[in-house]
């Protein structure tokens, strides 16, 4: 006859403290996570804050011609394709001196950046070809985002605007930066400079804010294509500065800078994008149109000067370049050498 064995009942004392236990774990885990829920609260409060004066503004986006096919194939991708425009009018009203596809990755930490010239001529919806800077003035950043998705096949929806004499301001906060001008330079940047101090000397200088402005603002020398360089020269010296400052600094530079910018970015959008300076190197490729690597020509049509190029090229350049990190350099273009009618730069006092 088998023995029936019997587990002993637990003591009345190791019972409780049992008890004790598991209430002790649910109250720490609940703590915790109270915790962390206030600290993520606070942190986005914080941001709230940081971000307030920033001017939001909201765009229909059924009416910017986005590239659906483009957003489809590359739907798993982390990249986000955005229009930066530079204006010249305290109202952000004006024409953008400045126009700039930027495109984050933010998955793999990079961004490229691809400056449009002022002088493209483009078809601008409503108002037929033109100039594209004049797109920003006829309807504002949604008609500049959808002539730029309509000439150049993107899938833009998004903006940032900046005014150039806010960039001042933005210059002047990293400290000022450093660049090789030319005597010629020089003398241009003092006749464009709208305040402070004129500079002085040539060579590798530095320039403050209203300085660094001017200098982007050149258009006698070069032509159009040259300021777009001179204009991503500043751009990119500010990317470097900002890859220098102490993280403890980013608070009171996002909170200075806040009210120099106007965007249709969600706090979401801003907060996903700012990520990308968390990565460690952070990368930046930069290009332009016209280029070497595109045939390109500069004409009067009517009484103003254009540049004129294939803009079905130019979207395919675009795309190998920001989906698939094919620079322009590598495009299978045509290696001819310009004509003297492609070589010739913008007149003097163009529109």
């Amino acid at each position: 006859m088998e023995k029936n064995e019997t587990k002993p009942n637990p003591s009345p004392k190791s019972a409780d403290r049992k008890k004790r236990l598991r209430r002790l774990y649910l109250k720490t885990l609940s703590i915790t996570l109270c915790v962390f829920i206030l600290l993520g609260a606070a942190a986005y409060g914080g941001f709230l804050y940081l971000i307030g004066d920033m001017k939001r503004t909201e765009i229909d986006e059924s009416t910017l011609s986005a590239n659906e096919e483009l957003k489809e194939e590359f739907e798993e991708e982390k990249i986000v394709n955005l229009a930066f425009f530079g204006v010249d009018s305290p109202t952000n009203q004006g024409r953008s001196d400045a126009i700039l596809v930027v495109s984050a990755d933010i998955r793999e930490g990079e961004v490229k950046m691809v400056s449009i010239a002022r002088d493209t001529y483009v078809a601008v919806p409503g108002y037929g070809n033109t100039k594209i800077t004049h797109a920003y003035a006829y309807g504002g950043a949604e008609l500049a985002i959808q002539t730029l998705n309509e000439n150049f096949g993107l899938d833009i929806t998004d903006y940032v605007t900046v005014n150039f004499d806010q960039l001042a301001d933005v210059i002047d906060a990293f400290g000022g930066i450093d660049l090789e001008v030319t005597e010629e330079e020089r003398y241009q940047i003092n006749a464009y400079l709208r305040e402070g101090e004129p500079l002085r000397e040539s060579g590798m200088v530095h320039l403050n804010g209203p300085q660094a402005v001017s200098y982007s603002r050149i258009r006698k020398i070069g032509g159009d294509d040259a300021r777009t360089e001179r204009q991503r020269k500043v751009l990119t010296c500010l990317f470097e500065k900002a890859q220098e400052i102490s993280p403890l600094q980013y608070p009171v530079m996002v909170k200075n800078f806040a009210p120099l910018v106007e965007t249709s970015l969600t706090n979401q959008e801003i907060l996903e994008i700012g990520a990308i300076g968390l990565k460690s190197p952070l990368s930046l490729e930069q290009d332009a149109f016209p280029n070497d690597y595109i045939e390109h020509g500069g004409q009067y049509i009517g009484e103003l000067w254009y540049y004129v190029y294939d803009l079905e090229q130019a979207s395919d350049m675009l795309r190998e370049f920001l989906y698939n990190d094919v620079p322009f350099s590598e495009y299978g273009v045509t290696e001819e050498t310009p004509s003297d009618t492609q070589q010739q730069t913008a007149p003097e006092g163009t529109a």
